[in-house]
């Protein structure tokens, strides 16, 4: 007999939400067949069975599990027909029969703890109604002192790693004047031959990821107050934000400036459209953020907990003749200190205003 439990699928949650079942209760699945989805504050992540048989579901859509929870059993079928399920740390909810949303479990809890009449969530737009869902209902009907709004659960993600970023990592911020104009120049030659937009954060991902032999310590991981772990290879995280929440998806490999420009193309049109997995988004080991409004000229980026660095790119600016931008360097100062700091800057300096094609 099989097991189906919940993965650990990041670091930001607590629990998921069994948001669907792929494939009914008792229906034959083979190996490698997906089953289910979970939804994290990040993302929706396919679960999917590890054997052929029938599939014994124990948890109802829209309950909340939590890492290693068993959620369902695949093997021979079953000869009883309601078979006995495990018990499971959720209480389930009742599935509607005005072919409404589902109510989970703890958004019933709070209703009733509220008192709101449970018709008010069947004008939203969802199929399955969670406890964020009821709390930003309560907001939107309190009265008085203005309107309120709940944060989303990937806002809230973000807002955990912000904090925990400020309250652990003691951060320097040093910003250098660079002139861009040779890499513009090699951009739009580079988009021209290629037929693909390739521009100046392309090209400083590339930059980034080179320096990683020279400066391995800005890419490095503190263990504990004596000691840090150097990755064998430069992985760099980009800031994507097209209107549906902050990503950070990472390029994990030594690529040139076309193939990032590639790669890049491809996560704004999963950050478009949701389409981002944990495979996207974990494993960097240093960060690019880009500030592409045009009257930004300073950024501070945070340095996510677990690594050392974070690169800011602010929009490029004319400055007579030239076009010059601010790279700005965010850094763990209990693992590098300013003098090697500069030192990076000015050998990125140095690349972007004597690019090559390849980098």
């Amino acid at each position: 007999m099989g097991e189906i439990r919940v993965p650990k699928l990041n670091n930001n949650d607590s629990e998921y939400t069994l948001l669907e079942w792929l494939a009914e209760d008792g229906a034959p699945v083979r190996r490698d067949d997906p089953v289910a989805t979970l939804e994290t504050s990040k993302t929706v992540e396919e679960l999917v069975s590890e054997q052929d048989g029938a599939l014994t579901q124990l948890v109802r859509t829209g309950m909340r599990c939590v890492p290693g929870q068993l959620i369902a059993r695949v093997g021979p079928p079953p000869a009883d027909p309601a078979p006995a399920h495990e018990p499971v740390p959720v209480t389930l909810a009742p599935v509607p029969a005005d072919g409404g949303p589902l109510i989970t479990a703890p958004a019933r809890a709070l209703l009733d703890e509220l008192g709101l009449d449970p018709a008010l969530v069947a004008g939203l737009d969802v199929k399955v109604v969670r406890r964020t869902d009821v709390e930003r209902l309560a907001a939107e009907t309190a009265t008085g002192g203005g309107r309120t709004r709940t944060l989303s659960d990937h806002q809230r993600a973000v807002g955990r790693t912000v904090t925990l970023s400020h309250q652990t990592v003691p951060a320097g911020y040093t910003v250098i004047k660079v002139d861009v104009t040779p890499a513009l120049t090699t951009a739009r030659t580079l988009t021209r031959r290629l037929r693909r937009l390739v521009g100046l954060p392309d090209l400083l991902v590339a930059a980034v990821a080179r320096l990683h032999d020279d400066f391995p310590m800005f890419f490095a991981e503190l263990i504990d107050d004596r000691t840090v772990r150097i990755p064998d290879q430069p992985r760099v995280g980009v800031t994507i934000d097209m209107g549906r929440g902050l990503y950070v998806p990472v390029i994990r490999d030594r690529l040139t400036v076309p193939d990032i420009a590639e790669r890049l193309a491809e996560f704004r049109r999963l950050a478009q459209h949701g389409g981002f997995g944990e495979e996207h988004l974990t494993g960097g080991n240093i960060v690019v953020t880009l500030h592409h409004d045009a009257d930004v000229i300073l950024a501070i980026p945070i340095i996510f907990p677990g690594q050392t660095c974070a690169v800011a790119l602010t929009s490029p600016q004319p400055e007579g003749e030239r076009t010059v931008a601010a790279i700005g360097l965010a850094y763990d100062h209990r693992i590098v200190n300013g003098r090697e700091v500069v030192l990076f800057l000015q050998a990125l300096k140095e690349t972007l205003e004597r690019p090559s094609e390849g980098l």
